[in-house]
This record gives C-alpha cells, sequence and structure tokens, in this order.
C-alpha cells in the first residue's frame, strides 16, 4: 500500500498554510503522497460547541504570535490580510 499524508486544510487557517509549506519535503522524504482534504474549520468547531480563536482577544493575539514564529522557523512569509478575519 503506498504511503499516504491525508491534509485537512482550511484556506483561512494560517497554520493549514504553514503546514503546505512543509508538506511537500516531508512527502519527498518519506516518499509518500498528499492528499488533499479541504474542511471548513469554523463549521467543524460550531458543531462540536466551540468559539474560534479570534473571537477570543488573548488567545487571538498568542495565535498571531505563535503564527509568526512559526513562520520565522520555516523562513516562509508571514503576513495577514488587512481584509481578513
Amino acid at each position: 500500500m503506498a504511503k499516504q499524508i491525508e491534509f485537512f486544510y482550511d484556506y483561512l487557517s494560517p497554520f493549514s498554510y504553514l503546514a503546505d509549506t512543509q508538506l511537500p519535503a516531508i512527502a519527498r522524504r518519506t516518499g509518500a503522497e498528499i492528499v488533499y482534504r479541504p474542511i471548513l474549520m469554523g463549521a467543524v468547531m460550531k458543531n462540536a460547541g466551540n468559539a474560534g480563536p479570534l473571537s477570543i482577544p488573548s488567545k487571538a493575539a498568542y495565535n498571531v504570535a505563535e503564527f509568526q514564529r512559526w513562520a520565522k522557523r520555516y523562513g516562509v512569509p508571514a503576513q495577514f490580510s488587512p481584509y481578513f478575519p
């Protein structure tokens, strides 16, 4: 059976972006195929009764800082859209 990486991602998630910058190298290194599975994380969270991280100010600030730290570590651009959220 061929190796697969199932990547469940949301276009609005900055962390999905970060993961996607790293997946091709992981796939090459392991000989796996990436299977992209788009989801609507907001709908998943709402269905589970959870609020999104941007709805809690302290959590939103932490997520922005954490996103920037990981982007720096990966050496990828980290700029939020002025139109989001």
